[in-house]
């Protein structure tokens, strides 16, 4: 534009396309560190009891197993565990919740939160960079940076369509001699607004996730999860709280009591939920029972509770089934209807009327069978979560179909789908049933998530199109491989994580049909003299602001 003497026209061009890419790299500053308030959250500095004396040192010199002082009011500086005092604990800047959350000895505490009420020791489980906080900052970073779809067919169609443009101007130089009219087409055929308003959307919607407590693994699960029609619920520790508890012990011809211990001998070595359960029953009974009772509660629960129980002297878990184990040469088993079959063991009318009744009211009941024949029944009870009816009555509002997938059997699935709300159950899975019932699914044209623990559902969360890990805080392996991690054991983020994928994807869609038009409505008026080389840059530039704008709509959705 110099050579040909139109300085006006070059000094506009350069200014307008500085002052766009100034604003555009302020922007995607903005977006990329929308997590900086976080950091600036966690102190510097801790208090840590050293040689029996309290000493102020920096947070990330402090070691693994120190224990860490932080009074009322103060933000608390390292991962860790409370092992004296109580305190409300404000976790929204980890976990999204917006209630401060009750912390008492033994509860895990994330760097980053504000203790708000009374004095905590906190015994060190990650420090400095090794902190949930800085964890869940560093995924967001590299989520942010990888690339969605969208993204990437605009990379490699910009690839092509560059060298067009280029040659385009060239050609109509060529055949008009109009240097103008070529410098014209040049300027404003650069696919600004095209390139920049995808990443805007997705950079700003994966921040606001993080600051509400939903961590995204990047761009691609992101566009996933905005398809999504379909989402399956774990019922354990996802529907319900995943606490157990032992509601009721029938004996058969044998005294309840005996019923109870020896199933906690046959589970005490397995890790499963209902084990635990059965085992912590016990304790609880043998603690009443026993004089001196204050010295055993005096002790570690859980410790004293494993102790009191005996050992079996071998044990088999057989997967989605139950236990079978050996004690004081007897064969013990605990176990499901489908274990009792497997073993050709009898049911009798009165056990399956017991069992019945119980799941009727949403229980799970295990069989205890001694030597072959049964002696009794334990039933446990896993209390629904509040949130869950409606959690599952916004997806579905959305238009978003819900089902459980469940280990349980078909009577306590089909008395919890009742009460939550949802149409369609699948019970009785093991592990790999469910993967199957979900690529059954997307067979038939669903896009599936998958709601769970993280742990027990790993191959479901795997096979889905988009796996959500629940109460991921602490979990490192949740935080670094899960699609979508709660960081919270909140069922209503999911509603929320879902609309926001959906509100993404058609800010996508509006970016990139803002800059398609504004592009051919430009060269269609380049083409018919309608369009100078400033006020094509201008309304060029603005639509670059406009789609910025638009994407950034998406931090305060």
């Amino acid at each position: 534009a110099i050579v040909i003497g139109e300085y006006w026209e070059a000094a506009a061009v350069v200014f307008l396309f500085s002052l766009c890419s100034y604003l555009e790299g302020r922007t995607m500053r903005k977006t990329r560190t929308a997590l900086q308030e976080l950091l600036e959250m966690t102190p510097d500095t801790a208090t840590v009891r050293r040689d029996g004396t309290l000493q102020e040192v920096s947070a990330r010199d402090v070691e693994e197993g120190e224990v860490v002082v932080v009074k009322p009011g103060g933000k608390i500086p390292v991962d860790g565990t409370v092992v004296d005092g109580e305190s409300a604990v404000n976790q929204a800047p980890v976990t999204g919740e917006s209630a401060p959350v009750h912390k008492a000895d033994s509860d895990e505490v994330y760097a980053g939160t504000v203790n708000q009420e009374g004095a905590l020791e906190i015994r060190t489980t990650g420090a400095g960079s090794d902190t949930t906080l800085e964890r869940i900052i560093r995924r967001v970073e590299e989520a942010q940076e990888a690339q969605s779809p969208t993204e990437s067919l605009i990379d490699r169609f910009a690839k092509y369509y560059t060298p067009a443009v280029i040659a385009l101007a060239i050609g109509a130089y060529a055949v008009t001699q109009n240097a103008i009219l070529s410098l014209t087409l040049l300027v404003i055929g650069c696919p600004g607004a095209l390139v920049i308003g995808p990443p805007v959307s997705i950079v700003s919607a994966i921040g606001n996730a993080a600051r509400s407590g939903v961590l995204m693994k990047g761009g691609e699960h992101l566009e996933r999860a905005g398809k999504i029609d379909l989402v399956a619920f774990d019922k354990t520790g996802t529907l319900t709280k995943g606490e157990t508890t032992v509601s009721d012990i029938e004996g058969f011809g044998v005294a309840a009591a005996d019923v109870l211990s020896l199933a906690a001998t046959a589970e005490k070595k397995s890790e499963h939920h209902l084990a635990d359960a059965i085992v912590d029953m016990a304790r609880e009974r043998q603690t009443a029972a026993t004089d001196g009772g204050a010295t055993v509660a005096q002790a570690d629960d859980t410790d004293v509770g494993r102790r009191s129980v005996p050992d079996p002297d071998d044990f088999d878990v057989v997967a989605g089934k139950g236990v079978i184990a050996h004690a004081d040469g007897q064969e013990v088993v605990v176990g499901n209807r489908a274990l009792l079959d497997d073993r050709d063991v009898d049911v009798p009318d009165r056990v399956a009327d017991y069992v019945r009744e119980r799941e009727g009211r949403g229980e799970t009941v295990v069989h205890v069978v001694r030597d072959g024949d049964i002696i009794g029944a334990i039933a446990m009870r896993d209390e629904l979560r509040e949130a869950a009816p409606g959690v599952v009555a916004a997806l579905q509002d959305a238009g978003i179909e819900t089902v459980i997938l469940t280990g349980d059997n078909d009577r306590t699935a089909a008395a919890v789908a009742e009460e939550v709300g949802i149409d369609e159950y699948r019970a009785e899975l093991l592990p790999e049933d469910k993967q199957s019932v979900i690529e059954g699914y997307q067979a038939d044209g669903h896009v599936v998530a998958m709601v769970g623990d993280g742990i027990n559902d790993a191959p479901s969360l795997a096979t889905a199109d988009v796996g959500i890990a629940m109460g991921a805080a602490g979990t490192d392996t949740a935080i670094e491989t899960a699609d979508m991690a709660l960081m919270a054991d909140d069922l209503e983020r999911i509603p929320y994580a879902v609309k926001l994928s959906k509100a993404t994807r058609w800010n996508v869609l509006e970016n990139v049909g803002i800059a398609v038009l504004t592009v051919t409505v430009l060269l269609a008026g380049v083409l018919t003299s309608y369009v100078t080389l400033a006020s094509g840059m201008l309304v060029h530039e603005a639509s670059v602001l406009l789609v910025i704008l638009n994407g950034m709509r998406l931090l305060r959705y």
